[in-house]
């Protein structure tokens, strides 16, 4: 052995669902699955990323040309107050699976991105550090720099067997500020139609059968769907030169 650590992707499954849908699905979940703790009393939580992309648009046009293995950037909120602790994420994709390398930021940090300044470097040689002086390298040589905000409202469930992961994502939305990412009140433009929502399903090796037969309940076509892709189309289709198939 060589001492590294193995990497993990997990499968990641989407569908996009009509309200009714979601709701058959929701009656059959609440009845397997736990909420995420996370949730709290109103069953929820709202999720904001600000996006990065660099000088060419790779990250956009990756994902328009349907390439296989992709990479983003990104910083997530959970709109839980300015005094929160941010997440600096890579997420990698493999076709349909995917695995998340993440940091933590202080709002501080967030404001000096922001403002296009640097951060400091990680001084060691944790997995935390890798992160951030990937991030700083690429925002240095690619011109890597904010692109888009997507926020949205989750409802997670768990189920320890598997260890799945099932979420529904409502009021998907895009918002092309991106230098007011810390500011609660923003501009956002909606990216489906009323009536629709994201149901994502994340698991390891196995999905297990009691829980592949509940969402059977309804019957669901199975989409490559991206909340990036979809804010930075609704952002400007023109200048981005993207022009169909946004849910590829």
């Amino acid at each position: 052995m060589d001492g590294r650590k193995e990497v993990r992707y997990r499968h990641e499954l989407k569908f996009l669902c009509t309200q009714l849908q979601i709701e058959l699905l929701e009656g059959q979940l609440e009845c397997l699955m736990e909420k995420d703790r996370h949730s709290g009393s109103a069953g929820f939580y709202t999720v904001r990323s600000l996006y990065f992309d660099d000088y060419d648009n790779r990250a956009v046009k990756q994902k328009q040309d349907g390439l296989d293995c992709r990479k983003k950037y990104r910083i997530r909120s959970y709109l839980q107050g300015m005094d929160e602790v941010f997440h600096l994420e890579i997420k990698h994709r493999v076709k349909d699976r995917i695995r998340k390398e993440s940091c933590t930021l202080e709002p501080e940090e967030v404001r000096k991105i922001l403002a296009a300044e640097p951060v400091a470097y990680g001084t060691d040689d944790t997995a935390e550090s890798s992160v951030r002086n990937r991030f700083a390298a690429a925002r240095e040589r690619m011109l890597l720099q904010p692109a888009v905000i997507v926020e949205y409202d989750r409802i997670p469930y768990v189920y320890p067997e598997g260890n799945v992961r099932i979420t529904i994502d409502r009021n998907i939305c895009g918002s092309p500020e991106t230098g007011k990412f810390l500011e609660r009140d923003i501009m956002e433009v909606p990216v489906l139609e009323r009536g629709y929502h994201l149901l994502e399903i994340k698991y390891d090796e196995y999905l297990p059968d009691v829980i592949r037969q509940s969402i059977q309940v309804v019957s669901l076509d199975r989409i490559s769907f991206s909340k990036y892709y979809l804010c930075r189309l609704a952002e400007n289709p023109l200048k981005m030169g993207i022009w169909e198939g946004a849910g590829r």
